[in-house]
C-alpha cells in the first residue's frame, strides 16, 4: 500500500486530490494480490484504474495548457505512453485472466511509475505552476 506523502504534493489542489484518488485506485490494484480474486472483480480493478487515469491525466493536461506549461507536449507524450502500456497490460489479462504473477507485475509497473512521474514530472509541473500562475 502507497500514500501520498508530502515529497508527491504538486501544490495544484485539483491534481493533488486526484493523485490520492489515483494511490487509492492502485491501492485496490495492489489489494489483490493478497486475496483470491475473480476474473470478474480484477477486470473491473482495471478498468477503474484505466478509466480514472484517463480523466485524471486529460485534467492534469488542460491545467498545463491553460498555464502554458512549456514542458506540456513531453508531459503528455509520458501520459500516452503509460496508457499504451496500461492497455497492453489490460489486453494482456483478456488473454491470459488473473493469477499472482500478473497481479504482482501490474502493482509494481504501477507504482513505479505513477510514483516516479508523481515526484518528478509533476511536481515539477508544480513548481512552475507556482510561478506562472499568481
Amino acid at each position: 500500500m502507497i500514500t501520498l506523502s508530502k515529497d508527491m504534493e504538486v501544490g495544484v489542489a485539483k491534481i493533488d486530490s486526484q493523485h490520492k484518488i489515483l494511490i487509492d485506485r492502485i491501492n485496490d490494484v495492489t489489494s489483490m494480490g493478497t486475496k483470491s480474486v475473480s476474473k470478474e472483480e480484477t477486470q473491473k480493478t482495471l478498468k477503474l484504474l484505466s478509466d480514472y487515469v484517463v480523466k485524471h491525466f486529460t485534467d492534469e493536461e488542460a491545467i498545463h495548457i491553460q498555464s502554458k506549461y512549456p514542458k506540456y507536449d513531453f508531459h503528455k507524450n509520458q501520459h500516452q505512453l503509460f496508457i499504451k502500456e496500461l492497455q497492453r497490460i489490460e489486453k494482456e489479462f483478456a488473454e491470459n485472466g488473473p493469477s499472482p504473477k500478473f497481479t504482482l507485475d501490474l502493482s509494481h509497473y504501477v507504482i513505479k511509475w505513477i510514483v516516479g512521474h508523481i515526484k518528478s514530472s509533476d511536481v515539477e509541473f508544480g513548481k512552475y505552476y507556482k510561478t506562472a500562475v499568481k
